[in-house]
């Protein structure tokens, strides 16, 4: 458009110029063919020309026009089918942000096939179709987009594998993560959807397997890594211990690594399964080198629950570390519980007084019972039983 403009402006200029030029001599032109005379000054020439030459160039512009015709309506329609599926895509993944999840997949899905990346489309949907509870519609979207571009493959099953966990379809989703491992071993998301695969099916031996191997956890998130291990390990020294298999349950602790022995949760675990298949002294030896190194709840409360060969070392102990570690509600029903053990009544009852003013729990109230019992006070042993069965039961 601003090219013809500029082509009739330049025409306009070059005929008044030349009127200009022959305004005093308009020259006379004479042509005769076959009996035809044409009589004309040279300007209405010039100007019939240049007439002549725009009516053509104008012919031939309608004829090419006529015939790309169909070409023009075919690609007018198709980028306008683009724009629609371009918008209908954007709007679809504002929808899935918003968490409107049934509009989301309607307009993903409805004008795909016009996209450019059609592939994007439907792994959206396969997201929204997730949140909406259809899993064949989310399969049969991931199906779509791995058809359509091959080299996606491993997005769409990285989808896959998070969706299927999402729903809590851990065999589903350790199968597709296995595929992935396959075509990248050390896939960082991959093995990371495959641990928690295996954790959704309380396949501890195999995540802990899979969780030791430093070079294909390397990339994995450090807290969620170590969360993880810390639940195989402990559920492998659960298991041994189901079994009463004390070997089993030492053999794990002297196959587990230097730094994850000292991690609270599979250390407290270690020495509970060798309290309950009585090596209380294992166990016993275990917390209080522990504590005399560094603080551990855990350890502390368990420590006070064993039955020792001699109570009157196990208060030593205790009272040590409450000079240590200060009056915590651990120490102090610890303590508590080691006086009953060397009958001071007295002593005990101070030591659990102390922990229900500090930290109210059922097992305090429990043990005030029994001093109470011992020392012939059965109205307040039926009080304290009555406190510690109400906390519990809240």
């Amino acid at each position: 458009m601003i090219r013809t403009l500029l082509i009739a402006v330049v025409a306009l200029a070059l005929g008044a110029a030349a009127a200009w030029y022959l305004r005093d001599e308009t020259g006379y032109v004479l042509v005769g063919f076959r009996g035809w005379v044409l009589e004309t000054s040279l300007l209405g020439l010039l100007l019939g020309l240049a007439v002549l030459v725009f009516a053509t160039w104008l012919l031939l512009r309608l004829l090419v026009g006529s015939v790309r015709l169909p070409q023009s309506l075919r690609t007018m329609i198709d980028r306008r089918r683009r724009e629609r599926a371009q918008r209908s895509f954007e709007t679809g993944l504002l929808h899935l942000l918003e968490g409107d999840w049934r509009r989301a997949e309607v307009e993903l899905v409805r004008r795909a096939a016009d996209h450019h990346a059609a592939q994007l489309n439907y792994l959206g949907a396969a997201r929204a179709a997730q949140r909406l509870g259809a899993g064949e519609r989310r399969d049969h979207y991931l199906r779509l987009a791995t058809g359509l571009a091959p080299d996606i493959e491993r997005a769409a099953l990285l989808t896959q594998a998070e969706l299927q966990i999402e729903r809590g379809e851990f065999v589903a989703a350790r199968e597709t993560a296995e595929r992935l491992r396959q075509m990248d071993i050390r896939q960082p998301y991959a093995v990371e959807l495959l641990a928690e695969a295996l954790h959704g099916l309380g396949e501890w031996e195999a995540l802990h397997l899979l969780l030791q191997d430093a070079a294909a956890t390397a990339n994995l998130n450090p807290s969620k890594r170590r969360a993880m291990l810390e639940r195989a390990l402990g559920e492998r020294l659960r298991l041994a211990e189901g079994e009463a298999r004390l070997e089993r349950v030492k053999a794990l602790w002297a196959q587990t690594p230097t730094d994850a022995r000292q991690w609270p949760v599979v250390r407290l675990q270690y020495a509970r399964s060798l309290a309950r298949l009585n090596a209380q002294a294992e166990a016993m030896a275990l917390a209080s080198d522990t504590l005399a190194r560094e603080w551990d709840a855990g350890l502390a409360e368990l420590y006070g629950q064993l039955e020792p060969a001699d109570a009157l070392g196990q208060l030593a102990a205790i009272e040590q570390w409450l000079t240590r570690y200060g009056e915590r509600p651990e120490l102090l029903i610890a303590a508590g519980r080691a006086c009953l053990r060397n009958r001071l009544w007295g002593k005990a009852r101070s030591y659990l007084d102390a922990v229900v003013k500090l930290a109210p729990s059922a097992a305090a109230y429990l043990a005030l019972a029994r001093v109470c019992e011992q020392t012939q006070q059965p109205e307040e042993a039926q009080r304290f039983y009555r406190q510690g069965l109400e906390l519990a039961a809240q």
